[in-house]
């Protein structure tokens, strides 16, 4: 109706990763234990595993969880993290993504055009080169309107049938001319964890060539190319910042959501307090009751001085597994040894 303002609804993972935040900041699930399974959470909340996959996702991506091949497990709180996930992807991971100073504020606006790719684009996404595509341009523009970062990407036309939010705001332009439609695509990456998409993006740096629509000269042209788990090139992106806006900080071939990979602890971090060790040497003694919780003393005290390739090697078994409680101690504590990640207890409705 006129005049009628239609409210917009959250996507489902977001409400699932701040409802299972809130869990976490609460106490409900202690630092270094299990989350409940995938399954588990699909059911509770009359959703999809794709669906939970993404909030796991998303909130690994804010630092309040992790994983490893035991399960999803809480991390300690750590300095700069939120009181709870954020209502949208963290800024880092929100698309098309940023190579700003963090201090640097600004304000994106983007717009969904058709338009032929760029040569190297049209290369990467094997898409006809002069032939309009589906295409994304993103300003990041300061309280002056000065634009700080430009980005224009390009899309493979598998990826409007992949991620049912990119194919209706492609079905809402039509045919819409070069101007094209202010639309807002930055939970693009949240669409594709849902989807069941791995996304990892590969990044090539040079010296852009100045405009003054783009960077001023001396700024930094960033390629970025995003394939799925599969290796199918999916996204193509240019990025234009001029050179005192620019943080580059990222690893080539990184992954865009979830950041895959433990947490590496500073140095030092494998260092065992004495009343710890003093109860793990307890708990790994040869006659204690308890052989799961013997075996995960024995896997920490073993780490102390070794690493987990090491202490797999001595102590027979894998490294994998090795890895895994060791990073469950540094997490957690005694406390994560203590629990099975196979007993995490559902949330109660």
């Amino acid at each position: 109706m006129p005049g009628q303002r239609t409210e917009r609804r959250a996507p489902a993972y977001l409400d699932i990763a701040r409802d299972l935040g809130e869990d976490i900041g609460r106490g409900r699930f202690p630092v270094g234990q299990n989350l409940p399974s995938e399954r588990r959470l699909a059911t509770t909340y009359g959703v999809n595993r794709q669906t939970v996959r993404a909030a796991l996702q998303h909130l690994r991506a804010q630092g309040f969880v992790a994983g490893d091949h035991l399960g999803t497990y809480v991390l300690a709180a750590r300095e700069g993290r939120p009181a709870r996930p954020s209502p949208g992807p963290a800024p880092a991971h929100a698309f098309p993504g940023s190579f700003l100073r963090p201090a640097r504020s600004a304000a994106g606006h983007g717009r969904l055009l058709r338009r032929p790719p760029d040569p190297w684009v049209a290369a990467a996404l094997e898409l006809p080169p002069r032939r309009a595509a589906l295409a994304y341009d993103h300003r990041l523009r300061d309280t002056d309107g000065r634009t700080l970062q430009s980005a224009d990407s390009w899309f493979a036309p598998v990826l409007t049938v992949l991620l049912p939010g990119l194919g209706r705001a492609a079905w809402a332009l039509g045919e819409e001319p070069e101007s094209g439609r202010e639309t807002d695509l930055t939970e693009l990456y949240g669409w594709a964890a849902a989807a069941g998409l791995r996304l990892r993006a590969a990044d090539s740096v040079q010296l852009a060539r100045g405009t003054a629509e783009h960077a001023s000269p001396g700024g930094l042209e960033v390629r970025r190319t995003i394939a799925d788990q599969h290796g199918r090139p999916l996204i193509g992106t240019v990025f234009r910042i001029a050179d005192e806006q620019a943080e580059l900080r990222y690893a080539d071939s990184q992954a865009i959501l979830p950041a895959e990979g433990r947490p590496r602890p500073a140095g030092g971090a494998n260092r065992i307090a004495d009343p710890d060790r003093a109860v793990l040497h307890s708990w790994a003694s040869p006659n204690a009751p308890d052989r799961g919780l013997a075996l995960r003393a024995r896997i920490v005290l073993a780490c102390e001085h070794a690493s987990a390739e090491e202490a797999a090697g001595r102590l027979g078994h894998s490294a994998q597994l090795v890895a895994a409680w060791r990073d469950r101690f540094r997490a957690g504590g005694l406390q994560a040894l203590e629990a099975s990640p196979r007993k995490a207890r559902s949330r109660p409705r």
